[in-house]
């Protein structure tokens, strides 16, 4: 069989009513060059059957079945069947514009390991739409905003890898983490790569609704987040990156207790065990005098981070 230039992978789970919006959306690219891996999450309803009819009069889509074990392990098993160069990761509740492929295909050129374009959010239950853009920058500014969760970089919906970037680095979407492992799978490759395009142009359309996953992540924001920022502060140690991207860990930690909570709240939250990691191993000697203050601020007292924007 001809290996297909790109393979959507698609991780599936309970989606039986609404699948077919997103499947038909990338039958409806003007890119077909294309296969999907469709990867049924040992869904409990007739997703899988669902899929199955959908992939009966499609050759370029195929299906995948696996016990229920979550999203990241959904995405994996899609990696190891995928056969293309280039993979890009659609979710069963989302669609895409029928230039997408053709637009992030664009600037994958030699030497650019990662593409990412813009995205329209939709929120189903209002009806109110916002557009976000990728904002580019150095190797270390987009690690910096990977941690800080801003930047509208952390998902891995509307973009392309290249397939040898995770194959050659092992990269794989870390399983058991619930809240932000689309964030530790960005910063593993973003680290890694040789180059990255971004573009202003949309390429992905997220739909939410009122119980969305996205959705309820906002609730006990800080509780949900520990495993991720546990796992972010070994990603530094194991990189050598303690000292910095110590700011933007600072950051996380105060910006993730904020909500839900006044600034004066979540500096009360904040306790010297929070401290204690996120300076842990840091060279007071080589951050800048500004996050020398903040520092000695913290060190001090937890509560001082009221002062942190």
């Amino acid at each position: 069989m001809k290996q297909p230039v790109i393979s959507v992978i698609m991780p599936c789970w309970q989606c039986r009513d609404i699948v077919e919006n997103a499947v038909r959306s990338l039958q409806d690219q003007s890119f077909t060059d294309w296969e999907l891996v469709a990867v049924d999450d040992g869904s409990a309803d007739d997703t899988l059957s669902e899929l199955q009819h959908l992939a009966s009069d499609e050759p370029r889509m195929r299906v995948l079945s696996v016990p229920h074990g979550g999203v990241s392990r959904a995405r994996n098993a899609g990696i190891e069947a995928a056969g293309g160069k280039w993979l890009f990761f659609l979710d069963a509740d989302d669609i895409l514009p029928g230039d997408a492929l053709d637009i992030l295909l664009s600037l994958a050129e030699d030497g650019v390991d990662i593409v990412v374009g813009a995205h329209r959010l939709c929120l189903t239950d209002t009806g109110r739409e916002e557009i976000h853009a990728p904002r580019n920058g150095s190797r270390r500014e987009i690690l910096e905003s990977l941690i800080r969760g801003e930047g509208y970089l952390y998902s891995m919906g509307m973009r392309l890898y290249r397939r040898k970037l995770l194959e050659t680095h092992h990269i794989r979407v870390p399983d058991g983490i619930a809240v932000g492992e689309d964030v530790l799978f960005n910063l593993d490759c973003f680290y890694v790569a040789e180059g990255w395009k971004m573009t202003d142009q949309i390429v992905y359309v997220y739909l939410l609704g009122g119980d969305s996953a996205m959705t309820r992540a906002e609730k006990d924001r800080f509780a949900e987040s520990m495993p991720m920022i546990r796992e972010i502060e070994r990603y530094m140690d194991r990189t050598g990156q303690r000292t910095v991207l110590f700011r933007a860990l600072m950051d996380l930690y105060v910006r993730t207790l904020r909500v839900g909570h006044s600034p004066r709240e979540a500096a009360a939250l904040l306790k010297r065990e929070h401290v204690r990691k996120m300076t842990s191993g840091v060279q007071f000697t080589a951050l800048s005098w500004k996050e020398k203050a903040y520092y000695l601020a913290l060190r001090l007292s937890p509560r001082l981070s009221i002062f942190v924007p």
